[in-house]
């Protein structure tokens, strides 16, 4: 969810749509998930951010699984979501927290990061080097430390969204807007190992999401533009020599990293009513090459895509902004499983368990 465009949109429908995740007395939670699990953003305001568990074998779906796990409401925005060991981090961007539960979705805890007394608003994660990292929109790059949670701070440019790790850094989209007087068009440089900032590439204006090749030889990123004389644009660093390439997509508003180094990229516009009709591709991020189409279906009104690095099942999040959104499951070929309600406004993130 990119706050600049955004959240006028979700602002627009919590006129009309502010339920929550009931305060009825919780379910019998999932013990050790499996299947899709979709973290729904809710509505800006509304404090209610969600999650849901999509069960393939059966093809069911369960609401509210992360108060049924753990007795309370996530909060305001849910932003992302990752798992790493046994855990998941899940950030909450306008409750400021990132919630770290065990694979029961039991909180092991609530992680607050606070710079000058200031809490931070929790972005993206990203990870390498046996670390987390994660944007904070205050102009924030932390390090969590999987084994502690110990978090340490860095400063990047003004509202940094997407974030990769390649070949020992970390590159930081700074989006500049919303906090910020203007839009940003530059790229932080931070070395994992100093955890300071040791350069800045310049890239189009508004940069947003961002993934990595394997090798760490290309970095890729998003960008908005000013939403009128600057358009988006989909571009890709050469980390060796930090040149900046423009890559040939019109309109590129999501990416996501899938099995065997296969990037899906949704290109699409939006219309009179703001809702985008979604063209999904694939490109081969380690060669840097086009492959064609991931699904001839355009999908609209298109929100989100998230990719399943080991098995290459894709999930695509639909949203009108005012009711429960839509997931459609994708096998790795673009053959179209299932689709299902993910239970919550707004399906933000998908995670996949075997």
């Amino acid at each position: 969810m990119k706050i600049s465009k955004f959240i006028a949109l979700a602002a627009l429908a919590a006129l009309t749509f502010t339920a929550c995740e009931k305060d009825t007395d919780p379910v019998e939670p999932v013990i050790g998930l499996k299947g899709a699990l979709v973290l729904n953003n809710g509505n800006w305001g509304a404090n209610d951010a969600s999650m849901a568990l999509y069960n393939p074998e059966t093809k069911t779906v369960t609401g509210g699984v992360f108060f049924n796990a753990s007795g309370r409401h996530l909060g305001d925005v849910g932003q992302d979501m990752l798992a790493y060991g046994e855990d998941i981090y899940i950030a909450v961007n306008n409750s400021q927290v990132i919630f770290i539960t065990d694979r029961d979705l039991k909180v092991r805890m609530p992680l607050e990061v606070t710079k000058d007394g200031v809490r931070l608003s929790p972005r993206c994660f990203t990870t390498g080097g046996g670390k987390i990292y994660v944007t904070f929109y205050e102009g924030y790059l932390g390090e969590i430390d999987p084994a502690s949670y110990n978090v340490r701070l860095t400063e990047v440019g003004p509202n940094p969204d997407g974030a990769a790790y390649a070949g020992g850094n970390i590159y930081v989209a700074n989006s500049g807007g919303y906090l910020a007087p203007t839009y940003n068009n530059t790229v932080s440089v931070v070395s994992a190992s100093s955890f300071r900032e040791t350069a800045t590439i310049e890239v189009n204006c508004n940069p947003a999401e961002m993934v990595a090749s394997r090798d760490g030889r290309y970095v890729y990123v998003t960008s908005y533009g000013d939403f009128a004389a600057i358009p988006h644009k989909f571009q890709v660093i050469d980390t060796r020599t930090a040149a900046v390439s423009d890559l040939d997509y019109d309109n590129v508003i999501k990416i996501a990293m899938g099995k065997d180094d296969e990037m899906l990229v949704v290109t699409g516009d939006y219309d009179e009513n703001w809702n985008v009709a979604g063209t999904i591709w694939k490109h081969d991020a380690g060669t840097n090459s086009s492959k064609g189409k991931f699904t001839e279906s355009v999908i609209s009104p298109f929100y989100s895509i998230s990719a399943d690095t080991a098995t290459g099942y894709v999930f695509v999040g639909t949203s009108d902004y005012i009711s429960n959104g839509d997931v459609l499951f994708f096998d790795a070929s673009g053959k179209q499983i299932d689709k299902f309600d993910s239970q919550g406004l707004n399906p933000q993130k998908v995670l996949f368990f075997q």
